[in-house]
């Protein structure tokens, strides 16, 4: 019978194809300081080799992780690589451009403050860069902060991780990103990359960004996409020959002094919005040993002390600017071109201006003014105390050509589109191949030169 029952049991054990089978292992507790689970290796006196502690941590290679899987060792990856929480994987490590990186943080960072990371950068260098990475919180750094030459300093959002107690001092090949600045940057003979930044100036006639050469030398540094906003001075103040920095898609507004202040500089300013700021958007000063030459390109000018004498673009004294693709409105007077400057005005929108779309009172230091294909309509306004025109000419002999001209009519009578009669004697314009209505001429006889001008209906117009 014995035979049998062996026999039963072999044959039944055999012919099961699937065997499953569950095991449970439960720990004594649900923290930290107990073990559910843990395996050791051989030796006389034996380490623990895996552990898996009561609140479901894991350690591979130590007994206290902290963490759901914590390896005290190399961890290898042979397919597939690693996968994150947003889905996306990575199956190669990321090489990045800095040699070394830290953390700032209030608390559980490599530093607290700002100004002990950038002191334990050692010999920064194009071989030997830092990223110092800084969390949300205030800084209050009351010495300011001295950047460094190829050092990163990046902050996790510009609205969330603020510099409050003192200017931050840019340095050649740094970076500044993603900070609230409340106290300004200095640029003096330096040219760093200022970028998504909000820069304010609390500090009476503190400026947003001052760029000068500082008696070290010239300052071109990269201005982009920042909002600088609320200084008590300028938001960008430009100065010294040879300081020329690139302005590009930043807001500038609510500054009192004005937007942009170039003095004797060259800068590139393109594709930026300037609104509601006190008395000027931009102005340029130019300087008569070396006139600048700066572009004002494509920019969007809006509200400059409407009714209450702003000008959205100002030139004066030796210069030659390009101001090209602008759109200017609502402003007291658009562009106000005086002394000697010599700019070339093309292709602007020039538009809703409470007086003059551009009022012109220069023959430039050695060339006349040019005032080529804008379109600029709708300058005056009810309540406007003089100069409501188009274009405004004071004793000056500027170049007119191929712009359309066209302001809405005011009850009192009409708008008109030119007006040179404040010229004296021949100091008058050129105007030709314009499209305009009304024209308001010194005279007569009237001394502007000029063909081929046609009303918006298309007759003949003469200057």
């Amino acid at each position: 019978m014995k035979k049998l029952f062996l026999s039963l049991t072999i044959i039944f054990c055999f012919s099961i194809t699937t065997v499953f089978s569950q095991v449970e292992v439960k720990g004594t507790d649900s923290t930290s300081a107990t073990m559910t689970w843990f395996t050791s290796n051989a030796k006389t006196s034996p380490d623990t080799t895996m552990v898996v502690l009561d609140d479901g941590n894991v350690g591979i290679g130590t007994t206290t992780p902290s963490k759901k899987l914590e390896v005290n060792g190399i961890v290898y990856s042979t397919n597939g690589g690693v996968q994150f929480p947003d889905g996306s994987i990575q199956t190669s490590a990321y090489t990045g451009p800095y040699k070394n990186v830290f953390t700032v943080s209030p608390s559980g960072g490599d530093f607290p403050t700002i100004s002990m990371a950038l002191s334990a950068c050692v010999t920064p260098s194009p071989t030997n860069t830092y990223l110092i990475r800084v969390m949300p919180g205030i800084y209050p750094e009351p010495g300011g902060v001295n950047c460094l030459p190829y050092v990163h300093l990046k902050g996790a959002g510009k609205y969330t991780t603020v510099i409050s107690g003192g200017p931050v001092f840019c340095a050649d090949n740094s970076t500044l990103e993603g900070f609230k600045i409340e106290q300004g940057v200095q640029c003096m003979g330096v040219s760093p990359t200022i970028i998504h930044n909000i820069i304010m100036n609390i500090n009476e006639t503190g400026h947003g960004i001052e760029i000068g050469s500082g008696g070290e030398g010239n300052a071109k540094p990269w201005i982009i996409e920042n909002e600088i906003m609320d200084c008590y001075g300028w938001g960008i103040y430009n100065h010294d020959s040879g300081s020329d920095p690139w302005i590009l898609g930043n807001k500038i507004f609510r500054n009192s002094l004005g937007g942009v202040l170039a003095d004797g500089t060259s800068p590139i300013i393109n594709n930026n919005y300037f609104i509601n700021n006190n008395h000027y958007a931009i102005k340029l000063v130019g300087f008569e040993f070396e006139p600048p030459n700066p572009v004002v390109t494509d920019n969007v000018i809006d509200t400059t002390d409407y009714s209450s004498a702003g000008i959205g673009i100002l030139m004066e004294s030796d210069m030659e600017a390009s101001i090209i693709g602008n759109n200017i409105h609502h402003c007291e007077w658009g562009i106000w071109i005086n002394d000697s400057a010599q700019p070339s005005i093309i292709s602007n929108n020039i538009s809703y201006n409470y007086e003059a779309g551009i009022v012109c009172n220069s023959d430039g230091y050695s060339k006349p003014v040019v005032i080529k294909s804008n379109h600029i309509h709708s300058n005056v306004n009810i309540g406007a105390s003089s100069q409501m025109t188009g274009i405004y000419i004071l004793s000056s002999s500027p170049i007119i050509t191929h712009n359309n001209i066209h302001n809405n009519p005011l009850p009192q009578g009409p708008g008109s589109d030119i007006d040179y009669s404040s010229c004296a004697g021949t100091d008058a314009p050129m105007i030709s191949l314009n499209v305009f209505d009304v024209i308001i001429k010194n005279g007569p006889p009237s001394t502007a030169t000029g063909l081929y001008n046609v009303t918006s209906i298309g007759g003949n117009i003469t200057p």
